[in-house]
């Protein structure tokens, strides 16, 4: 699961991470708050199809793990990657994904065990 979200969040990014990263300022920001909302939403979502009672915590980890560990290699070949960004965006978007992460990891492990089915 975790892993088809990291590769679905790259390519967004991949084809419109330059409408998505316009610098710092108020629109990043909007990004922020919009983008953990839409994160949160999708991870109850999977949440409440994939995962077992009790297990949320580990489902979370599951979910979250491997982003955190995409987006750090991503984050080192930036340029390379992301070659439509600006390469001094790339600390905007290792901002962007650890709060995107955090976000994902806390709502999970508050909300999780709320929504899955018995």
């Amino acid at each position: 699961m975790g892993i088809l979200g990291w590769i679905g969040a790259s390519l967004v990014f991949r084809l419109f991470g330059q409408y998505i990263l316009v610098g710092p300022g108020l629109a990043y920001v909007v990004a922020l708050v919009v983008g953990g909302v839409a994160a949160s939403a999708v991870a109850l979502l999977a949440a409440r199809l994939f995962c077992e009672p009790g297990k949320s915590a580990r489902f979370a980890a599951g979910v979250v793990m491997p982003g955190l560990l995409g987006d750090a290699a991503a984050t080192l070949a930036f340029a390379r990657v992301f070659p439509e960004i600006p390469p001094e965006y790339d600390v905007l978007f290792a901002a962007m994904m650890l709060w995107g992460y955090g976000v994902i990891l806390a709502v999970l492990i508050l909300f999780g065990d709320k929504v899955v089915r018995t």
